[in-house]
């Protein structure tokens, strides 16, 4: 059993969401670099099209596939900038990341509360924010408009509130009204009409996420089924009862309100996103034109990434929790635990994997890394030298710092920058009259796209970039190929096909055309085609990303 925690001043609730808040919002401002298309493509690029009237849709929207209630977000931010007439420069590039930053900091702040609900004891909710606020990942994912940082978020949310026992959470409270942290034995919830609330607040965001993220739904099934199993084991036939309605009741809104949404916003008619979603993702298996990986993936290369150091101090917590069925709330944190390992395998099980698919059981898994460091540093809260505590505490915290300082600088200043800075550059570019179209060859959506280059008033730059349309409706998977594998087979007679397709159309040749360094490498012939149509090096960028 965890040992009581001396008295510590705990901040107020309010006081720690603000710090928060300024933390990620400083965060945000930081990053600086490209990592995953669906950050732009599956929501800048769809709310900028809603607001503004263009935009790329990729093949997800066009065939109704996610549902545009993550987008609506940042379009309601768009328009609000628009009213307000700045929706342009730094301010309308940075707003949605700005926005995204409150996400970061109430997941944050739920981890620190999920702690506290989990042990019930004061320094380990403590370690486990200091670990949330210093994991490199966070730093470099938790501010980036991706679904999976917004469902990341709403899930320790929701596993806070969740009825793990029949005792409910109270919500996060100042510390007046708070228990003792030196009293992990004291109730700290308790009312039947409490239980009520939670569980509906918790099961109203559940659903949420999975709007944002279908797949969520593999996470809310198992707990849904063991919160079940739980009412049943306890003959408590009012829960089941009462459990039923509230998500027969939650569902229906969610998926009528939903469907109103992407009706009025985007597809113009009746749709049902989910079934799309597994119809197409999944039966079809569309998904895997786009990679996959071996099932051992998420083992050897997700979670050390998703983790860095604080894996072996996961483990260890929670090997530590998994042989005690005698301490405090060990069914909560056995549950936990065996969800993150749900989690683990039915994704492992799927054959295209991505590291932030599993970005939603980090918060929940950190508080029990907090409990390792807690164990770690037992002695000296007990001993009492303060000179051993202060020197012992400090070069850990330091040791991690400084690890995931390095990793987080490099991962969100320099790895992939290039292609962020090109995009800013070409905004600058037309901003003055020196870009008139744009062809982007590389890899499909390799860069952000028209909501990167959003000048207020102006008229759309004219870019085109090589696509990568899946195989859909009856197509031989076998021997399709998009235009990214017909560039990439000739370079030089695709390009000689495209200027003479815009002869014969007399449109004028693109005066920028932007690549990768390795493609003048890999084929010797395109240095000569550039020259030969009059095209040369204006600008180069940190990754050696050209502009011609």
């Amino acid at each position: 059993m965890t040992p009581p925690s001396p008295r510590l001043h705990r901040l107020k609730d309010t006081t720690l969401l603000t710090a928060l808040i300024v933390f990620r919002t400083i965060n945000a401002c930081l990053v600086k670099t490209y990592f995953s298309p669906d950050e732009h493509w599956q929501a800048l690029e769809v709310a900028h099209w809603i607001t503004f009237g263009y935009g790329y849709l990729t093949w997800e929207w066009t065939v109704a596939l996610r549902s545009v209630l993550h987008p609506a977000l940042f379009a309601g931010l768009y328009k609000a900038l628009a009213v307000l007439g700045i929706d342009d420069g730094w301010l309308f590039i940075y707003a949605p990341r700005l926005l995204q930053s409150l996400f970061a900091a109430i997941a944050d702040f739920y981890a620190y509360q999920f702690a506290d609900r989990l042990f019930e004891n004061q320094l380990i909710a403590n370690w486990t924010l200091f670990l949330s606020v210093t994991s490199w990942w966070n730093f470099f994912c938790s501010t980036r408009t991706l679904a999976n940082s917004t469902e990341a978020a709403l899930t320790i949310v929701a596993l806070y509130y969740w009825p793990f026992s029949s005792v409910p959470p109270s919500s996060p409270s100042s510390p007046a009204s708070s228990p003792s942290p030196s009293s992990p034995s004291e109730p700290a919830h308790s009312g039947k009409s409490s239980c009520q609330g939670h569980r509906t607040i918790s099961l109203g965001i559940a659903f949420l996420t999975c709007v944002f993220r279908p797949t969520a739904a593999i996470m809310w099934i198992f707990m849904g089924v063991v919160l079940l199993i739980q009412y049943c084991m306890d003959s408590d036939r009012g829960s089941i009862l009462t459990t039923l309605i509230s998500v027969f009741i939650m569902s229906g809104s969610t998926i009528l309100g939903t469907a109103i949404l992407d009706s009025t916003l985007l597809y113009n008619e009746w749709v049902l996103t989910p079934i799309n979603f597994l119809r197409v993702n999944v039966l079809q298996g569309i998904s895997l034109f786009y990679g996959s990986s071996p099932w051992h993936w998420y083992l050897s290369q997700g979670l050390p990434l998703l983790f860095g150091i604080y894996l072996p101090f996961v483990l260890s917590g929670a090997w530590h929790a998994l042989k005690s069925d005698t301490a405090l709330n060990a069914r909560m944190k056995h549950q936990v635990l065996y969800l993150s390992l749900w989690m683990l395998v039915v994704y492992s099980s799927l054959q295209h994997k991505e590291w932030r698919f599993l970005y939603p059981i980090l918060y929940p898994l950190l508080p029990f890394a907090g409990h390792t460091f807690y164990n770690m540093f037992l002695p000296i809260y007990q001993d009492g030298t303060k000179s051993k505590s202060k020197m012992a505490i400090t070069v850990v915290l330091l040791g991690v710092v400084i690890v995931n300082a390095v990793m987080a600088w490099y991962a969100t200043m320099v790895h992939q920058r290039g292609v962020i800075d090109v995009m800013e550059w070409i905004r600058q570019e037309a901003r003055v009259g020196q870009i008139r179209s744009a062809g982007f060859l590389m890899p499909c959506h390799s860069t952000p796209w028209l909501s990167s280059t959003h000048r207020r008033g102006a008229e759309p730059l004219n870019m085109w970039f090589v696509t990568c349309e899946p195989p859909l409706g009856n197509v031989d998977h076998a021997t399709y190929k998009d235009e990214s594998d017909i560039f990439y087979e000739d370079p030089v007679t695709f390009m000689d096909e495209r200027v003479t397709k815009m002869a014969q159309e007399n449109l004028t040749k693109d005066s920028h055309l932007i690549m990768f360094q390795d493609l003048l490498r890999s084929w010797p012939k395109m240095p000569q085609w550039m020259n030969n149509h009059g095209y040369r090096e204006v600008k180069r960028t940190r990754e050696n990303t050209m502009e011609f």
